[in-house]
């Protein structure tokens, strides 16, 4: 019985003694705030890569090393360790450190001494099949003879080198030799590798689910076929082409690999977009007054995803009357992907500075995506237009007008593009067989946007548009469609002017020109999150003759909010001919 007293009694001691050792440090850390927070460290000696790579091993933050996982302060034996460590890492075996106090906490004096420097590099490819891609990736490594070395280049290099083999079909590919020797003694470093390829594995079956559409159709956009080398990057390629369609909401790719056979069985997990989709809109610009429409789309008309949109607008919306656009659009997928025939019909009532014009007209496209910057598309208009107008021009016009339309984006995105340029080029025609009244002309536009990024927030625009028409100019007056006369001024032309109020006249009325010429210059800032202030200059017009013409200059200011669907831009400029007054502009979309 005084056995068991003797050792409940030892418990409770050490039990006590646990306890206020426990208490005392706690109040001792709660005491001192340096302990509390860790321990602040100052290097000195040498720059800040070799400093934040420091911080980093020591998992410092601010230049605070943490406490232990017990609460105290590391050990100056922990520090100069990591030290060591990292410094070894960017290539310095020898460095000198010394360790002192200062009021703020410890100070990492460091003389780093000679490095070491990369010396023979031997890597070996063993391939069944020659590999380019492998050959010319192991000839870029970056073990340059007497360049300093870095253990970081070092493992992302042979990551790299492992996922490259992977991407490329190589799966079974490994390293037989992997050796990194350094003699500190000469201060050298020498890589020894052996990679092994392996065989390359082909694609055995893909399958398809989860769509109503049809295989030809998903294989249109997909590169990957049954019985191919198999490659990851093709693979993603795929999957890419397919979410960019417009036809899926999602395309998962599962893979199965078979290391017997070599093989690889694909299935992709396709999830339709919406069959049908209701669409409003209501919006307001300065050239085209208060907007608001209503479309109405259905994406799968059958399984090859044929689809057609109808869809009613309302421009310069007034109490009495307002511009009116309604149109019926059948789109058909073709083969090639990213290639469709669109034929549309359509009805516009518009006001014009010409007048008000009526027009109905028959369309037919054939687009073509070239690539993710080239596209281009070959239409043949068929139109009938009544027009309104107080200038000495046909009331009632018939024509067939064949185009072609090239455009290249620089960037694959531009409504996020922060630089790049843009071009788009229009050639159409039309002959006397194809017009009543006889209409026969060859007519160019050019536009071209550039934006150069100056630095993270100064940027340099510039855009020019330069059109010509090879036509009578007495036809021209008389008989040209008004939706091929040229004016100039306006939102996306010259501001500070009117929407079409720089051209030729007849009887004060501005009733377009052959030939158009317009330019702008600006330069913005972003000076807060997504908003920008910009200044800019425009000049152009819209002329008859290359030998008699004048350019009307403005200039102006403006704020933009960078928005996903592009900049809203509010804009203020003023005509610098004549006594004209300050116009306000709104316009919408991305800067390219």
């Amino acid at each position: 019985m005084k056995y068991l007293n003797y050792l409940y009694i030892s418990r409770l001691f050490y039990t006590y003694i646990t306890l206020l050792l426990l208490v005392t440090t706690s109040k001792v850390i709660a005491a001192d705030p340096g302990i509390n927070s860790g321990t602040h460290l100052n290097i000195i000696g040498v720059e800040t890569t070799f400093k934040t790579n420091i911080y980093r091993s020591l998992s410092s933050n601010e230049n605070v090393i943490p406490l232990s996982l017990l609460g105290f302060p590391q050990s100056d034996n922990y520090i100069l360790s990591k030290a060591r460590s990292a410094l070894q890492a960017l290539g310095y075996y020898q460095p000198a450190l010394t360790l002192s106090e200062d009021q703020k906490g410890k100070v990492l004096s460091i003389e780093l001494n000679k490095p070491v420097r990369w010396n023979n590099s031997s890597i070996a490819l063993n391939c069944e099949i020659e590999s380019k891609e492998m050959s010319q990736l192991v000839a870029k490594h970056p073990f340059t003879k007497d360049k300093i070395i870095n253990h970081g280049d070092y493992s992302q290099f042979k990551s790299r080198v492992q996922r490259q083999a992977q991407e490329l079909g190589l799966l079974n590919a490994t390293f037989a030799k992997s050796a990194l020797n350094v003699d500190i003694a000469e201060l050298q470093a020498n890589v020894d590798w052996i990679f092994n390829c392996g065989a390359r594995y082909t694609i055995h079956k893909i399958s398809i689910e989860g769509t109503v559409l049809s295989h030809d159709l998903v294989n249109s956009y997909s590169t990957i076929r049954e019985g191919d080398a198999y490659s990851q990057l093709d693979i993603v390629a795929s999957q890419q082409a397919l979410n960019r369609s417009g036809f899926f909401k999602s395309v998962v790719v599962d893979q199965s690999v078979d290391h017997a056979t070599k093989s690889v069985d694909v299935n992709l997990s396709i999830l339709d977009t919406d069959k049908y989709e209701l669409k409003t809109l209501l919006g307001y610009g300065t050239d085209s007054g208060g907007k608001l429409g209503v479309s109405w789309r259905n994406r799968r008309v059958n399984n090859r995803a044929h689809q057609y949109v109808a869809s009613i607008d309302f421009n310069e919306v007034k109490l009495n009357k307002a511009n009116l656009h309604a149109t019926f659009q059948y789109q058909i997928p073709l083969e090639k992907a990213s290639s469709q025939w669109i034929n549309l019909v359509s009805y516009e009532v518009k006001d014009e500075e010409i007048g008000r014009s009526n027009i109905l007209t028959l369309e037919s496209v054939l687009a073509n995506k070239i690539n993710a910057h080239w596209s281009s598309q070959w239409s043949i208009v068929m139109a009938q237009e009544q027009l309104e107008s107080e200038a000495d021009v046909n009331q009632s016009l018939k024509y067939i007008v064949p185009s072609w339309q090239t455009n290249y984006y620089s960037v694959t995105d531009p409504f996020s593009a922060v630089e790049g340029w843009r071009w788009q080029s229009i050639i159409r025609f039309s002959t006397k067989q194809l017009s009543n009244p006889d209409i026969e002309f060859l007519q160019t536009d050019q536009k071209v946007k550039r934006i150069w990024s100056l630095n993270d927030d100064w940027r340099l625009l510039l855009r020019a548009r330069i059109g010509s028409t090879l036509m009578d100019t007495e036809d021209f007056t008389s008989s040209m469609p008004s939706t091929y006369r040229f004016f100039a001024g306006g939102d996306v032309s010259v501001r500070g002017y009117k929407h079409q109020s720089l051209s030729p006249t007849d009887n004060d009325v501005s009733i377009g020109g052959k030939h158009i010429l317009t330019s702008g210059i600006e330069v913005d800032y972003l000076f807060y999150e997504s908003f920008r202030w910009a200044i800019f200059s425009d000049q152009g017009n819209a002329f008859n003759d290359w030998k008699d013409w004048e350019l009307q200059k403005s200039v102006g200011t403006g704020l933009r909010w960078v928005t996903p669907i592009g900049a809203i831009r509010l804009d203020i400029a003023k005509a610098l001919d004549g006594n004209k007054a300050w116009r306000f502009h709104v316009t919408i979309g991305p800067d390219l």
